[in-house]
């Protein structure tokens, strides 16, 4: 009898398979990359075929986790794999795949932690208390009793650290440091993962940070802080988007004393505009987030779309402003 649950399916669709592809979501950051890079190198060990699809370009930080890849895009997709894997994604457009996806020939395996996920899958492992998909990765990877070694360490950890901000996220459940643990025991290097994420930033993360902070603004009892950049702003500091993503500005907002909540508020040259929500002591951001055409998580959520930066910092600030004078002192 086919197994039921999600995870016995999944297992039963990777062993039984012989050709996979890999796809996480637009501009990936270190849980989507952790994850590709991690499941990647697993099955490639187990006798596997794996190809990676990705629409944007990892952040530099990251990129060395697909040294030597060739990396898909949507064009390149031949729909001849056994199954499509999609991780850390809470929705099939934001793939960037979604239309070369409208009829695939094959099952869809959907991965993922973020509440707001659509179950987009034909297959839909799916666990909302995870701190990260790497660390879903990790269970996987151990109950499949796929190869795990420090080169699929590697990603998986680099993954998990970014995702909980080294573990400083409030209510991490022991499974993340179990899967930490798990991931120390192969024997991987963390201090050179470590080195990577914090002892190295490119000058124009420096600069757009340094002026983004010049911009900060403290509201409400100091309650909620948000700062908003345009495209001339990154333009004067020679920042990208990317750049802004990999400085920390979006956490580091929620780190100053007495802040509840926080949002960054950037204008891109792709003609979207992008909020990066913020929260701590349980105040969620999520909401805010989906009611914008976002999602993510109660304490770290997103949203883009195309409209005038005013507006999105008018209605950014409208939602927190309401949400925050009922939320408790």
């Amino acid at each position: 009898m086919p197994p039921t649950d999600p995870l016995s399916q999944v297992i039963a669709t990777l062993h039984k398979g012989q050709r996979f592809f890999l796809i996480s979501h637009v501009r990936p950051d270190g849980d989507a990359i952790g994850s590709l890079a991690g499941l990647a190198r697993s099955l490639r060990k187990a006798g596997k075929t794996v190809d990676l699809g990705l629409v944007d370009p990892p952040p530099e930080r990251f990129g060395f986790l697909l040294e030597g890849e060739t990396v898909r895009k949507p064009g390149d997709l031949a729909l001849d794999h056994d199954a499509i894997v999609i991780l850390d994604t809470g929705d099939l457009p934001r793939t960037g795949f979604a239309e070369a996806l409208a009829k695939p020939a094959t099952v869809v395996i959907n991965i993922d932690h973020h509440p707001s996920n659509t179950s987009f899958g034909d297959i839909n492992l799916l666990d909302f208390h995870a701190s990260s998909t790497c660390e879903m990765v990790v269970t996987l990877i151990e109950r499949a009793r796929l190869p795990f070694d420090p080169d699929v360490a590697q990603g998986l950890y680099l993954g998990l650290c970014t995702d909980t901000r080294f573990f400083q996220n409030e209510n991490l459940r022991p499974a993340a440091h179990h899967a930490a643990q798990r991931l120390l025991e192969t024997g991987l290097e963390a201090a050179t993962i470590h080195g990577r994420l914090l002892s190295t930033r490119k000058l124009s993360e420096v600069r757009i940070l340094g002026h983004a902070l010049t911009r900060l603004t403290v509201e409400l009892d100091g309650r909620l802080a948000w700062v908003a950049l345009s495209t001339a702003d990154l333009a004067q500091q020679g920042a990208t988007m990317n750049d802004v993503f990999a400085c920390g500005l979006f956490n580091q907002l929620t780190g100053i004393d007495g802040v509840v909540a926080s949002v960054g508020i950037v204008e891109n040259t792709d003609g979207k505009v992008y909020c990066e929500f913020r929260s701590r002591k349980g105040f969620d951001v999520k909401e805010i987030a989906v009611a914008m055409g976002g999602g993510g998580h109660l304490a770290a959520s997103g949203c883009n779309r195309e409209a005038p930066l005013a507006t999105m910092v008018d209605e950014a600030l409208g939602h927190l402003r309401n949400r925050l004078g009922s939320f408790p002192r």
